[in-house]
């Protein structure tokens, strides 16, 4: 039996689910500041290791390194594993796209980021809370689908964007 959610709890969740929001229009921001030419905002991935370094610490509130259960012990629960996996699969994206945008990734290392980007938009679509009322876990995992399927299009639209020709088309790599 799970217990019911207490106003605590669903000001914690909203209040992690609001900064990561935040830290997911920085990038964005940044990746747009980017291709408008401003060489500073060519860092944007590492703006996700802010995100990921919030999450790790923030995710799971009663586990490590907050909470009273240890790190070991935690990963046995679902949820958290899940929450631990998606804190390393957000590093992992930010490494290899910050590699790619510096000029260091070469081969298919440069498709990291898309193949992860759209692979978290898939595992976030199968992302459940254990909460007691029903009606609201549905709405929590309702709200992780829209960015969910913005995951996986904004990976395959990466895909696509490093497939394309640059010679042939000169308008899109201005």
């Amino acid at each position: 039996d799970l217990p019911p959610r207490e106003a605590s709890d669903i000001a914690w969740s909203e209040y992690n689910h609001h900064w990561s929001g935040f830290f997911v229009v920085l990038v964005g921001a940044m990746a747009l500041l980017a291709q408008g030419g401003i060489r500073w905002a060519r860092h944007w991935p590492l703006v996700f290791l802010g995100l990921a370094g919030f999450l790790f610490l923030r995710s799971d509130p009663e586990v490590w390194p907050m909470g009273a259960v240890g790190f070991w012990e935690s990963l046995r629960d679902v949820e958290v594993l899940q929450h631990r996996f998606y804190v390393v699969l957000v590093v992992a994206f930010a490494w290899f796209e910050w590699r790619v945008r510096m000029g260091k990734a070469r081969g298919r290392a440069v498709y990291v980021f898309p193949l992860l980007c759209a692979a978290g938009g898939v595992l976030l679509l199968t992302h459940s809370h254990a909460i007691a009322n029903v009606k609201e876990q549905l709405l929590i995992e309702i709200t992780h689908t829209p960015l969910a399927l913005a995951g996986i299009a904004a990976g395959w639209a990466r895909w696509i964007e490093m497939r394309i020709d640059r010679d042939s088309h000169p308008v899109v790599w201005r």
